[in-house]
């Protein structure tokens, strides 16, 4: 099972009942999480080396193996941390609408949550997605298949609503699939925070998708 890594928010949650120096360690650790997850995706898993992350942070080189291992470990909480975090984000979203949803409904919740979780894990989703072809064979195995398992939920979404009627009968599902997480992630790469309203672009996009798949829109 890949671990992710606490966010601030989770040990802000349980500062109570954390020892000081416990909470310390963990803050630590994401710290150097975080800077981990931006070198990799400015610099590529073969540039990003434990002293540039340590000096990120302020660490001493061999202070960092306090927190990680290796390279592998780091890159490793990484990439898991952005795959998991977007899938649970996703599952959740579409499972907590009501069992008479819509297909769209479905899809258009999917993709809220997948451009407001993957721009929410930033350098960690970004990292995840320039490197993954770069690092170690044995370490690229196991998120390939989070991200396939991830992928096969898309798929089942648009099946669904396939079944029930909603989608056009001349669409590829794979392909389709793939054009919409392509769009969600290239986001990754041109959105600012300054810029037009989270919501909003997720509304343009639901759009543009539910014209181009859906058999009939919404007037």
């Amino acid at each position: 099972m890949i671990r992710t890594e606490p966010s601030v928010a989770d040990h802000l949650q349980n500062s109570q009942k954390i020892p000081a120096r416990t909470r310390k360690a963990d803050i630590s650790r994401e710290r150097v999480l975080g800077a981990a997850a931006k070198i990799f995706a400015e610099r590529g898993y073969a540039g990003t080396t434990m002293r540039a992350v340590a000096d990120r942070v302020g660490l001493q080189a061999a202070s960092i193996y306090y927190h990680y291992r290796s390279k592998e470990d780091l890159i490793e909480a990484v990439i898991g941390t952005a795959l998991v975090g977007v899938s649970q984000a996703v599952h959740l979203a579409v499972a907590s609408l009501p069992a008479s949803a819509s297909g769209r409904d479905r899809i258009d919740s999917a993709i809220f949550a997948h451009l407001t979780s993957v721009l929410t894990f930033g350098d960690y989703a970004l990292a995840s997605r320039r490197v993954l072809g770069q690092i170690p064979a044995h370490v690229r195995r196991k998120h390939v298949a989070l991200r396939d398992a991830y992928g096969n939920f898309w798929l089942e979404l648009l099946e669904s609503a396939r079944v029930g009627g909603e989608l056009r009968g001349d669409i590829d599902l794979h392909l389709a699939r793939t054009f919409i997480l392509g769009a969600l992630n290239s986001a990754l790469e041109w959105y600012k925070p300054q810029g037009k309203a989270l919501h909003e672009i997720a509304s343009q996009f639901s759009l543009l998708i539910d014209e181009g798949i859906f058999a009939q829109t919404r007037k």
